[in-house]
């Protein structure tokens, strides 16, 4: 092709054929016709859009990076789209399953893929052969079918981008055959049972396409920021006195890539500033301060803790997320996290709260652990008096089932107040999800489900422009389904999983009843409500003591729903760009398998080239293979201590091994937790009941108690994050889009893709330097900015001894307490781990 013609295919009411002749001319739209044409929230009918106001933000926001022509003739699926897309598949999936061995999680953004392949793609264009083959004598097929496009180029970011995160799988896999000493798990059983689990969610994800993809009203936020990327590098549209989107990403790149070598590396304390620390040490109660005001892992709660990182900023999408699905979320953590918590730990609500982590073996002289001496964030279990206790001490790992004398003789097993409202809120959110969605949204999902999909999207102009295109049969999603069932049954019972094949089906019967209001929460907010702490309750009440038919389930019955939402969430990206949906099932399907088997057999082998060695340390269960997995024991300083498979292992022990019917029974301390889900099928009736009772009142049907439960702060991360989502989010999404609405529409969302692109170079660049080799650290010097504790809750003495330690520890050398008088003096514990 020599030039692109720009074709309308449909229009919301009013389209007229002279302004379709006038463009296929190479015409353009006057401002008059463009404001005419722009899709209208008028469906008064339409009882899912009784509420004109959040339709109109919805419009609002797809106006302003969406675009709504389309030209179906050009090539998608073309050579560049598979060489590039499979290699970035391949190197995200490779590089990010490493990373999940880190002891910070660290995660390589497939928009690295979209930056890196822009100017690939167009190399390609310009030195490839154009020459035409014939295949077969009917298809044609070229290297090079003319100028790359920005749908080839998010055809490679779906690509890339269904590759790039790990499959859950790993953890389930490295968790029996390591970590629970399984070696007679076969590589391939571990390979099958990888790849259905990312699979099972295609079947459910295309035969939900018609609720959760077609609707306008399934706004999928975050596909807005990658469009916004994506129409910034090929729309070099210069106005007079405007910079481009194409340099303005550019620029902010740039300087979010320069700007976070600061927080992450030369000044770390602009990543938590803790207002109420600063203020401890002239307060009534130091402690109480502290603790509130400590947003560190193992610390408090990040009471008016602040962050400049725009890493942990960007998790919550404050840009790309709606400002009513933003308020609503931090509504209800700021509730739960800052007003419940402390007030149900102060008061001992779940007995002993206040003893977890006061054991001085963990505290600021042990392995600093709980640097204040008490914890509130952490998943850690505790005896009663609040001693720690590793979760796998409740395992017999010889037959994967709860040790019961050991358990007998410590129950109840605690966790901090913290852990607990999380899984108080889980059983509040489930609830609450299926109770909303049926009341808001129930009419509407029965109309998709009775009526023909073009006689209820026939006014929404980017469906109208997708029937061009040949859809994908439902048959094709059905038989994929299928097929994954009859392997899944083979693989979780016979592979040596433990799972019955009923538990197969159970699995896909939860995920199908959960997918589509969980679905319809995320694509309305951009928030996604978890399936795995429910899936844990279920099977661990069905199965108990059989901690590997509940990690097997959990990974199933969760993958299913997640896996088949983040697809659907690509078929979302797919009708806004207006990729063919048959090339869209064919990248996602290749990219699925293709990244499994690269994320099981790198684990693997990442897992055994660390080695194993006898040592003193020997599991009590299972003294006879007289050796342990080096990556068990490794020290957290030097970056590979494997934490978030032991975090799994340790779930599995709590829901499997113990089980929910021990660990929320009558004798436990949280059986109260329960009343969750009882909370969560009332509250949501309350709002859509006043919204009735006053039909006029604009705030009620922006109520939304799935988001405000949601509570994603899980326990033992920083808690700095908590206020600056929103002052961003009010900046962006209020008053710039209030004052400066043609700034916001044309920047906005570019903006948002520039901050996570930068940022996420400017992280691998400060990890490759300084961080990759954990045995030659290259740490930065310590300063005001840079001190051990970057929120200065810990007391001072533990400022400069920790900080010795960092410091003689660099560059390779060893660091030894005897030569330390300071902190010898005051007997400092520096031999412990940090």
């Amino acid at each position: 092709m020599t030039g692109e013609t720009t074709i309308l295919t449909g229009r919301r009411a009013g389209s007229v054929l002279s302004v379709e002749e006038r463009l296929l001319k190479g015409g353009s739209l006057t401002p008059d016709e463009e404001v005419a044409l722009q899709p209208k929230s008028q469906d008064k009918g339409d009882d899912h859009h009784t509420d004109n106001i959040l339709m109109d933000d919805i419009y609002e926001s797809l106006d302003a990076v969406v675009p709504t022509t389309d030209d179906p003739r050009i090539p998608v699926l073309t050579v560049r789209v598979w060489a590039l897309g499979t290699f970035f598949a391949v190197m995200l999936s490779a590089v990010n399953t490493l990373f999940t061995f880190r002891s910070n999680t660290f995660f390589v953004n497939p928009f690295i893929g979209v930056l890196l392949s822009y100017p690939l793609g167009h190399m390609m264009a310009f030195s490839l052969p154009t020459r035409s083959f014939y295949l077969f004598g009917k298809y044609e097929f070229s290297f090079n079918p003319g100028p790359f496009s920005l749908k080839e180029h998010a055809l490679i970011y779906v690509y890339a981008s269904t590759a790039s995160g790990p499959a859950y799988a790993l953890y389930n896999l490295i968790g029996q055959k390591y970590q629970l000493y399984q070696s007679n798990l076969h590589p391939m059983a571990c390979l099958t049972f990888g790849i259905v689990t990312q699979c099972f969610g295609y079947g459910l994800a295309g035969l939900c396409r018609r609720y959760l993809v077609k609707p306008a009203a399934m706004l999928w936020p975050s596909n807005l920021s990658t469009i916004a990327l994506l129409n910034s590098l090929h729309q070099r549209d210069d106005n007079r006195g405007q910079i481009s989107r194409y340099k303005f990403f550019w620029l902010a790149t740039l300087c979010m890539g320069i700007y976070q070598l600061f927080p992450s590396y030369i000044a770390p304390i602009l990543s938590a500033v803790s207002v109420l620390c600063y203020f401890a040490p002239v307060s009534k109660d130091p402690q109480l301060t502290r603790m509130l005001g400590s947003a560190q892992p193992g610390g408090g709660i990040g009471l008016l803790s602040l962050t400049f990182d725009w890493s942990i900023i960007s998790a919550h999408s404050p840009i790309t997320t709606p400002l009513w699905a933003l308020m609503n979320q931090f509504f209800g953590i700021w509730l739960f996290l800052w007003i419940i918590v402390p007030i149900l730990w102060r008061n001992n609500a779940f007995s002993n709260d206040m003893l977890m982590g006061t054991d001085p073996r963990d505290g600021p002289n042990g392995t600093r652990r709980f640097p204040l001496g008490q914890t509130l964030n952490s998943p850690q279990l505790f005896f009663p008096n609040g001693t720690r206790v590793a979760a796998r001490d409740f395992v017999n790992t010889t037959s994967l089932t709860l040790n019961e004398a050991f358990y007998n003789e410590n129950k109840p097993v605690h966790i901090t107040t913290y852990f607990a409202i999380e899984y108080f809120t889980s059983f509040v959110v489930f609830a609450a999800t299926i109770v909303h969605v049926y009341l808001w949204y129930g009419k509407d999902i029965w109309k998709r489900f009775t009526t023909a999909m073009k006689d209820l999207d026939r006014d929404d102009i980017h469906s109208k422009l997708m029937e061009a295109y040949d859809d994908v049969p439902d048959w094709w999603y059905m038989v994929l389904l299928g097929v994954n069932i009859i392997v899944g049954i083979v693989v979780c019972q016979w592979g040596g999983f433990d799972l019955p094949f009923w538990g197969v089906f159970l699995a896909l019967l939860l995920a199908m009843v959960s997918i589509i209001p969980i679905g319809t929460i995320q694509a309305i907010s951009g928030q996604q409500v978890g399936l795995n702490v429910m899936s844990e309750f279920l099977i661990g009440l069905i199965l108990p003591g059989r901690i590997a038919a509940v990690m097997s389930f959990k990974t199933l019955s969760y993958m299913s729903m997640h896996q088949g939402l983040f697809l659907v969430q690509d078929l979302k990206l797919g009708h806004y760009v207006k990729i063919p949906p048959r090339a869209m099932f064919t990248v996602q399907l290749v990219s699925t398998i293709l990244a499994v088997t690269i994320n099981v057999f790198t684990a693997f082998g990442i897992y055994e080239s660390f080695g194993r060695s006898e040592t003193e340390y020997i599991d009590p269960n299972r003294k006879e293979l007289g050796f342990v997995w080096n990556l068990q024991s490794a020290d957290p300083p030097k970056g590979w201590n494997a934490n978030n498979y032991v975090v799994f292992l340790n779930a599995g022990a709590i829901w499997g091994a113990i089980g929910p019917a021990r660990f929320f029974g009558s004798e436990s301390p949280y059986s109260s937790t329960l009343f969750g889900f009882l909370v969560g099928a009332v509250l949501p009736t309350i709002f859509w009941g006043l919204h009735k009772i006053f039909p006029t009142n604009k705030w009620f049907h922006l109520v939304n108690i799935p988001l405000i439960a949601v509570f994603p702060m899980q326990a033992g991360g920083f808690r700095s994050d908590l206020l600056s989502p929103v002052i961003v989010g009010f900046a962006v999404n209020f008053f710039i889009k209030n004052y400066s609405y043609a700034w916001w529409k044309r920047y906005a969302y570019v903006m948002s893709a520039a901050f996570d692109s930068g940022s996420a170079i400017g992280l691998t660049v400060t990890f490759l330097l300084f961080s990759v080799n954990s045995g030659f650290q290259i740490p930065f010097p310590n300063y005001a900015l840079n001190r051990a504790d970057v929120e200065l809750c810990a007391p001072e003495y533990y400022q400069t001894c920790v900080e010795h330690m960092i410091q003689g520890n660099a560059f390779g050398k060893t660091y030894k307490l005897e030569d330390d008088e300071y902190c010898k003096g005051i007997g400092f514990g520096g031999q412990a781990k940090i």
